[in-house]
């Protein structure tokens, strides 16, 4: 790397300031590998003066997104003759169209995959055909020579431990994909290695879209030695930019760092997120940064079959199959906090969806200890029934729609997404009225649950959250007797491991010992928030069955037979809000 450094320095294109220079990085993590350093003596008292020095000023043409990749393949003096610029542009054009008629790949068609799949197309052909030198250089020099490890390197293994993580899932089709698309021209070693040094590299970059106004795009983008700086939030000490009048990239320093260092040499820091999420910047970079005061998050997605097995709650059917007709993200923020001298991990309840994830411990209601969800086990005859009001002409074929809706509703509850896109009419929440104080059922989705639960004032808050509790210590134990064993010895694997270990251990001891373990308890506001895990809706292949037993096959009944006052008392309303559906159906 000191020698791709180097080659670059003397880059006549690139601006560096003299006091700019390439070592071993400070960060404590053996794969952190160099770093970009200041020497405070090297800048001058005007520079300091002026709250930012500029580091690093890359032309944009030295930087590789799609917009750039496609100029410099479209210049045919990037060739040594014009039959050679002809000659890998069609090899390009005709894998890039074979790449494009690949079944489903319009779901992968991310810029960053596109920008990933280039490389691997140049990986394939550079031996055979001339490919512009800047993109040769930095695929031999910088790509495939980096010593990185991200989750990709040992997917297998952690889709053993993690495959219910939506990433983890990703990560698997697209390697199929990727596999898929370089049979025979890649092996699956150097397949991987690409994805990990481009993934782990790329920077969202803005670009100005046009010669007026403000208005910008941001492009995964590769950017040549700004891409040897590290990651520390709590160190953070400079920033990348653009130039507006060009779009050059610029790597620009806090000029009080020079201030205050004197004459010691200083690493330089920026970004890559805004937030510490562990589990994904371990999957993404290979590291997790340590905490130093700032937040720290980790995102839990719930197994799916702890779920479907869960029986600690008043539900008559599976927890998994309430959060899939609900809409609701199985998944849990944590967040790293110090509080009074301790450094602990809390459940982050302060996010908007977390209400959702309580929506089933809501306790029974009165004194008669009322179950506030009840299950339609026949919700296929409501759906017949309303069907056939909303399209009268078909009654007389009324028991055939009931069993197609069967049909329907048993393969979207048995499969691997975790939303059912159709009306939540399988779940109906009970509820006093606060105008006549009578008991009155409905089906809702989880958004009209919580507004109704919330118009109700409830005191029960306290007991929703010990029930959600005593579910998450369940869970936790479950998770713990799941990754005793490493599935293999990779870096990634190995911190990921410890990573959740730490987590089910501190959280588990303080239920335990019944302290503090909801965010919102110590009264802070947090200045960042993490991301949210997106569901999985692509497992439609894979059906679920219960480890305990297997889902019954619902009876198909007559749906003339069908009372639908057993579960809601607002049947014509439910059927009116919802009459595109059965009328487009």
């Amino acid at each position: 790397m000191e020698k791709a450094f180097r080659f670059y320095l003397n880059s006549k294109a690139i601006f560096f300031h003299k006091g700019l220079s390439l070592k071993s990085s400070t960060v404590d993590d053996p794969k952190s590998g160099y770093g970009l350093f200041i020497d405070p003596t090297k800048f001058s008292g005007e520079e300091v003066n002026n709250g930012t020095v500029q580091l690093l000023r890359i032309p944009k043409l030295f930087t590789f997104d799609i917009n750039t990749l496609l100029a410099l393949l479209g210049d045919e003096d990037e060739f040594t003759s014009k039959e050679q610029f002809q000659r890998t542009n069609n090899k390009i054009k005709t894998a890039l169209r074979e790449i494009m008629e690949y079944p489903g790949f319009s779901r992968f068609l991310t810029e960053t995959n596109l920008l990933i799949i280039y490389f691997m197309i140049f990986q394939s052909i550079f031996n055979s055909y001339e490919i512009p030198g800047s993109i040769k250089y930095y695929l031999k020099n910088i790509l495939m020579n980096s010593d990185v490890e991200t989750a990709m390197d040992t997917i297998e293994d952690l889709a053993t431990d993690y495959g219910h993580y939506p990433q983890i899932f990703g990560l698997q089709e697209t390697l199929k994909l990727f596999k898929d698309l370089f049979l025979n021209l890649l092996n699956v070693n150097d397949i991987k290695h690409l994805y990990s040094a481009i993934i782990s590299r790329c920077l969202e970059i803005p670009e100005k879209s046009g010669t007026k106004g403000q208005e910008f795009t941001v492009h995964s983008t590769l950017v040549p030695v700004l891409d040897f700086a590290n990651h520390e939030n709590t160190r953070k000490n400079a920033y990348f930019d653009i130039d507006p009048a060009n779009n050059d990239v610029l790597l620009l320093l806090n000029a009080d760092v020079v201030q205050e260092r004197g004459a010691n040499s200083v690493e330089v820091f920026i970004s890559y997120t805004p937030t510490d999420n562990l589990f994904s910047m371990l999957l993404t970079y290979g590291f997790a940064p340590d905490f130093k005061g700032y937040p720290q998050f980790w995102t839990v997605s719930l197994d799916r079959s702890f779920l479907r097995d869960y029986n600690g709650l008043d539900l008559n059917a599976e927890l998994r199959t309430f959060y899939k007709w609900l809409h609701v993200n199985p998944v849990v923020s944590l967040v790293k906090h110090e509080h009074n001298g301790q450094v602990r991990w809390f459940i982050n309840d302060t996010t908007p969806k977390f209400d959702e994830i309580l929506l089933p411990f809501i306790p029974p209601l009165g004194d008669a200890r009322i179950a506030r969800w009840a299950y339609d086990s026949a919700c296929h005859l409501m759906f017949a029934k309303m069907h056939c009001l909303v399209n009268p002409e078909t009654k007389e074929h009324a028991a055939m729609i009931a069993e197609k809706y069967r049909s329907l509703i048993q393969d979207r509850e048995l499969n691997g997404d975790d939303f059912i896109n159709l009306p939540p009419l399988a779940w109906s929440l009970r509820f006093k009225d606060t105008k006549s104080g009578c008991m009155l059922q409905r089906h809702m989705n989880s958004e009209e649950a919580i507004a109704e639960l919330q118009r109700e004032q409830r005191q029960d808050a306290a007991e929703t959250r010990s029930r959600f509790v005593d579910f998450f210590r369940s869970f936790l134990k479950y998770r713990k007797s799941r990754i005793t064993k490493l599935t293999s010895n990779s870096n990634v694997t190995s911190a990921l491991f410890a990573q959740e270990l730490e987590i089910i251990d501190d959280l588990a001891t303080a239920i335990d010992k019944s302290s503090t373990i909801f965010f919102s308890d110590l009264n802070v506001v947090l200045d960042v928030e993490p991301s949210t895990f997106p569901p999985l809706r692509f497992l439609h292949d894979h059906m679920e069955i219960s480890e305990k037993t297997e889902k019954p096959v619902r009876k198909c009944e007559d749906p003339a037979s069908y009372t639908s006052g057993a579960f809601t008392d607002f049947f014509e309303d439910e059927t009116n809000q919802y009459v595109a559906f059965f009328g487009n159906d």
